[in-house]
Order: structure tokens, then C-alpha cells, then sequence
């Protein structure tokens, strides 16, 4: 999982840098292209062994998973590298949030209650436009954070029918086929970059190596998380995962970006430890 979780602040780290030449669309596009045929080839070479019959829980993933690329490029565009992670990380709260409304046999605790308070109180401080950003892209992280705790639920489902390969597949094959619509439209239509469209920029021969670096990432994520997932209780996974952060904040320094405030460094603490937390209660 510390694997996955340096994979995946690299992978954004790559994007931030992109992202001053290319729109988040495209770089959705990369990053579910890229991987794509690996996992097709894997298909191909050792098929999958499944009972299936639930096509809707792997077109529900498709759909989130895809959404979830627009929030989280759009939100690294214009957000840091830390604060984005950290919605990112915020999944648990909302997992627990929407088991209770979805599943009639979920409860929460006191305890748990007591924790997404803690949770979202955090999110409250770092939800600051003063600080860094928009008011409609710290709203978009947090669209980010609730479109990965459903898809995290239809994950759940799928994979009771379905081989986990096609489950990733539908999450990129649905990213591709919207970003490849998105840039038709913004390209041919002449629509500006936005959340939904954006222009073709044709990258060099350096940005396309970073671009297939960016996706190789993105892949190494999946294959790493799913391991983790095997072999260790959720609760560990969750919490290990919140490395993502703090990868996230050493690269920022790395790059000269700075420290994120104290204010939001305390809420970027309250929402790890209440998210960590809560997993922990379920």
C-alpha cells in the first residue's frame, strides 16, 4: 500500500506539472489510455473466470470511475498536490455516510458519528478559497472524495461476480471513451478547456514519455492497491493509504511549492484521523 500510495502522489505530481499545458480532459485521456491495453492483454492471455450476470455494477463503476477522473485532474489543476490528496483520502466518511442510507442493515456508532464530525470539521478548515483556490474547486475535491466512496461500493459488488481485471477495465475504458468525447468536442466544436471539455494540445516527444509514465503509474496503483486489498484488513489498507498525503506534501517541497498553512495542515490531520477512524469502527 506505501507502494500504491507513492505511485499515486507521483503519478499526480506529473499531472500538476502537465496540467500547465494540457487541460485535465486530456490528461484524463492519458492516463486511462495508457493502461488499457496491458489489461486487455491480460484478459486475452489468461481469461477471466467469473459468474457475471451483473453488467450494471460494472457500468455503474465505469460511470463513477470516469467522474472521478474529472474531479480529481480538474481539482489538480487548480489545487495543490496535498490538499487534493486529502479529499481524495476523505472516501471513508462518506462510505459511511451513504452505507447507512443504501444498505438498511448498516449502522453507525456513537464512536463513528463522533469521527465523521471530526472528519468533516477538518474538511471545513481546509475548505478555505482564501487559502489556496476557488470555492468550485475545493466543491470538486469534495465531489471527488463522494464519486470514490460510491464507486468503492459498486467496486464491492462487482467483484462478487465479476474478475477485479474487469472491473479496472470498465473504469478506464469509461474514462477513455468520455475523455475522447470531450476533446472531440472541445477540439472540433471549439470549446474551451472547462470540466467537461477540452482542446487536443499535441504533446512532445518528452510529455509523451511523461504521459505514458503517468499512466504506467496509474496502473501501478490499481495492481498495488488490489494486492494490499488481498492480503490485509481494510481498516490497515485505509490507513496506510493516508501516506498518499504525506508523499504528496514532501514532493511539494521537494519542488519548491512550499508548506501547506497551519490551519489547513490541522485539518488535513482531523480528516486522515477521522477517516482512518471511522474505517476502523466499520
Amino acid at each position: 500500500m506505501l507502494l500504491s500510495s507513492l505511485c499515486f502522489a507521483v503519478m499526480s505530481a506529473i499531472a500538476k506539472s502537465m496540467s500547465a499545458r494540457f487541460g485535465s480532459v486530456e490528461l484524463v485521456f492519458f492516463r486511462s489510455a495508457v493502461g488499457l491495453p496491458f489489461l486487455l492483454t491480460s484478459l486475452y492471455h489468461k481469461p477471466a473466470v467469473q459468474t457475471g450476470g451483473k453488467l450494471y455494477f460494472i457500468i455503474l463503476r465505469g460511470l463513477l470511475g470516469a467522474f472521478t477522473l474529472y474531479c480529481l485532474f480538474f481539482t489538480l489543476e487548480h489545487l495543490g498536490l496535498s490538499l487534493t490528496n486529502t479529499y481524495g483520502q476523505a472516501f471513508p466518511l462518506f462510505i459511511a455516510v451513504f452505507s447507512f442510507f443504501i444498505f438498511p442493515n448498516e449502522r453507525l456508532s456513537s464512536k463513528q458519528v463522533l469521527f465523521l464530525l471530526v472528519g468533516f470539521f477538518g474538511i471545513l478548515l481546509i475548505f478555505q478559497p482564501d487559502a489556496q483556490g476557488e470555492l468550485v474547486h475545493h466543491a470538486t475535491g469534495i465531489v471527488y472524495a463522494m464519486g470514490t466512496a460510491l464507486g468503492y461500493l459498486a467496486i464491492k459488488e462487482a467483484q462478487k461476480y465479476y474478475d477485479s481485471r474487469w472491473v479496472v477495465v470498465s473504469f478506464m475504458a469509461a474514462g477513455f471513451i468520455a475523455s475522447s468525447i470531450s476533446l472531440a468536442l472541445g477540439t472540433w466544436g471549439d470549446l474551451p478547456n472547462s470540466f467537461f471539455t477540452g482542446k487536443w494540445v499535441m504533446p512532445n516527444g518528452f510529455e509523451w514519455s511523461m504521459a505514458i509514465i503517468m499512466g504506467l503509474l496509474a496502473l501501478g496503483v490499481q495492481y498495488f492497491t488490489t494486492q494490499a486489498l488481498l492480503n490485509e484488513e481494510t481498516s490497515i489498507v485505509g490507513a496506510v493509504g493516508n501516506s498518499a498525503v504525506l508523499f504528496s506534501i514532501l514532493i511539494e517541497i521537494f519542488l519548491g511549492h512550499g508548506f501547506p498553512s497551519a490551519i489547513v495542515c490541522v485539518g488535513m490531520g482531523l480528516v486522515i484521523w477521522g477517516s482512518y477512524q471511522v474505517g476502523a469502527k466499520r
